[in-house]
């Protein structure tokens, strides 16, 4: 009986993206973002199809009012967000301050979300529940702590935000401004005070442990709307108590684990590591993999050994693959090999029908070169020089050249997408 598999029998993968919007007559930022999701689906071509059709309906509808979608991380140049002011959004400006609130409506992601393994969830009470059966409790926790130790890696292929505010902070600096902190040497970024709610969250060893770091997470927000002397009857309006963390790895109140640590970027980007995550997830949850964090993983990283992969512990991951991640991308040796054997592992558990999907990261480790990398080359040939503030016209002609080109790639991405089914 302890050998029985219990496989899922529809895993859904889902998208999230949000986009700027640009100001096609002004040529700057609208200070407005809007975000699109697309219909879950078992089979990746139906979910990346769905988005294309919902991106590509939007864009036809801003073409008509003089409007662009901007595929970044953060818009290169300075601008003043508009911020909602939904009663659970105003809650978070009291908590975090108005002007360091605003660094969320400068920074815009791509989440990825995949579903839990059966009988995790309880869909009622949008809560992690307990489980007899230990694989199906192993597999939750594989699968959590896999994402956490890929999760420098996969900022550094989605990397597409160079610029904060016209500055150049490294090449993640959506990553540097949003979760912020010791680790990233970021005392202004967004969540630099209260990390157990942006940051990137520590392995865990049971889903036990992963349920109280919920449940003490919620308790600590609510504690902060207590001091402000706010109404504690804000707090339904999260929907769930998994609702109150907006870090690079969370479970959601849909019953999936949400990868949310990207930078918004182009289609195809967004297909490859959609595959990635969606076979990497589906590997460890149906065939059971071992994920073990060992001094293994610092030498050989997602090294694959029978029914185990190993990767390195997470201090490491912490204080030094997500900082080089973040600052120097792939121009730091150490960061490179990571991504190269994380995509390594990730093309030797895919189907051969999705490889494909991936060649676009195969091309970026040759060339040494993320979007981040491109957008710089591009402000360095119009004569942007390190340490110099970012003009507004050129900050507005890297988003017009970006948004003109998520037109194209919106059909490219579906040619290749449909020569997969």
């Amino acid at each position: 009986m302890t050998d029985k598999k219990f496989p899922l029998k529809k895993s859904l993968t889902g998208f999230e993206v949000e986009l700027f919007t640009i100001d096609k007559i002004k040529k700057e930022c609208a200070g407005n973002m809007i975000e699109i999701a697309s219909y879950p689906n078992e089979m990746l071509p139906d979910t990346m199809g769905h988005l294309l059709d919902e991106l590509e309906y939007l864009a036809s509808i801003a073409e008509k009012e003089g409007i662009l979608l901007c595929p970044l991380g953060t818009y290169p140049g300075k601008f003043n967000p508009f911020m909602r002011d939904d009663k659970r959004y105003k809650v978070q400006e009291y908590i975090f301050g108005k002007n360091r609130f605003k660094i969320a409506g400068r920074c815009a992601g791509f989440h990825c979300h995949y579903t839990l393994p059966r009988g995790i969830f309880d869909y009622e009470l949008r809560i992690l529940k307990m489980l007899v059966r230990s694989k199906i409790k192993d597999s939750f926790v594989n699968s959590y702590n896999l994402l956490i130790a890929a999760d420098p890696a996969l900022a550094c292929f989605m990397q597409s935000s160079p610029f904060y505010q016209g500055r150049y902070i490294g090449k993640d600096s959506r990553v540097i401004m949003y979760r912020g902190g010791e680790a990233l040497s970021s005392p202004n970024g967004l969540y630099a005070n209260m990390e157990e709610f942006g940051g990137l969250p520590h392995y865990k060893l049971t889903v036990l442990d992963i349920i109280d770091i919920i449940t003490t997470r919620y308790e600590k927000w609510k504690s902060y709307i207590k001091s402000l002397g706010l109404n504690i009857q804000v707090l339904p309006l999260y929907g769930s108590i998994l609702n109150t963390a907006w870090g690079p790895i969370r479970v959601s109140q849909h019953g999936t684990i949400e990868q949310r640590g990207m930078d918004m970027n182009h289609p195809i980007y967004i297909a490859g590591i959609g595959a990635i995550i969606k076979s990497i997830l589906k590997k460890i949850q149906e065939e059971f993999y071992a994920v073990v964090p060992s001094e293994i993983g610092i030498k050989e990283p997602f090294k694959v050994e029978g029914d185990v992969i190993y990767i390195p512990p997470f201090p490491y991951v912490r204080n030094e693959l997500q900082r080089l991640s973040a600052y120097n991308g792939l121009e730091s040796d150490i960061v490179h090999n990571y991504c190269r054997r994380f995509l390594k592992m990730s093309q030797s558990i895919m189907p051969r029908s999705s490889y494909a999907l991936i060649r676009v990261f195969h091309n970026m480790l040759n060339k040494k070169k993320t979007v981040s990398d491109e957008i710089l080359d591009y402000a360095r040939k119009w004569g942007w020089k390190m340490k110099e503030t970012l003009s507004s016209r050129l900050a507005a002609d890297i988003s017009i050249n970006h948004s003109q080109r998520l037109l194209d790639e919106i059909t490219s991405t579906r040619r290749l997408i449909k020569s997969l089914i």
